[in-house]
């Protein structure tokens, strides 16, 4: 699919039931190696759309205007209307923050890897700005997708909460 037949347009509490199935299946397939397997299979489709409602609902029925410093959700839709990913940036959530700016996700379906999308939800939500993000250790692709993008290994270490996985701290500075 072309690069100009994937449409970003701000997260609406409609969008919720797709997101979370859109979502965890981006999970399962993206984590399948470097997760659990008890835990990958244990994610719920419907809490992660009743999450998805929480924060729809916090920003007003959408996600943020982009406008500002407040935290917005993007999703990517194709030609048929057909959800295949999100991303979503807001100000850092790291009580040592190296940057005020933080990509949260870049999540997408393999449908729509390597079509240019993630690079233009990177546009959108970080643009020119200092920010950093965390990505799972073992995340080759998503970790070269981001060195690409000027981002590198700031020394910051975590691990996910619910399985242990090893996260390493990214940042790209202005």
């Amino acid at each position: 699919m072309a690069e100009d037949a994937w449409h970003l347009r701000p997260l609406t509490v409609g969008d919720c039931d797709e997101l979370g199935r859109v979502h965890m299946a981006v999970w399962r397939e993206a984590y399948a190696d470097l997760m659990p397997a008890d835990y990958l299979a244990g994610l719920s489709d419907e809490r992660c759309a009743d999450s998805w409602r929480e924060i729809a609902a916090r920003a007003g029925g959408g996600s943020g205007s982009g406008a500002g410093d407040e935290a917005r959700t993007l999703v990517v839709v194709d030609a048929a209307g057909n959800l295949a990913g999100f991303g979503s940036a807001g100000p850092s959530r790291d009580e040592d923050a190296p940057t005020p700016w933080e990509l949260y996700a870049v999540n997408l379906a393999s449908r729509a890897r390597g079509t240019g999308v993630a690079d233009r939800l990177l546009d959108e939500l970080v643009g020119p700005r200092a920010a950093t993000l965390w990505v799972v250790e073992g995340n080759a692709r998503a970790r070269a997708f981001y060195r690409r993008r000027g981002f590198a290994d700031e020394g910051g270490r975590d691990v996910h909460p619910a399985t242990g996985t090893p996260e390493v701290r990214m940042i790209r500075h202005a």
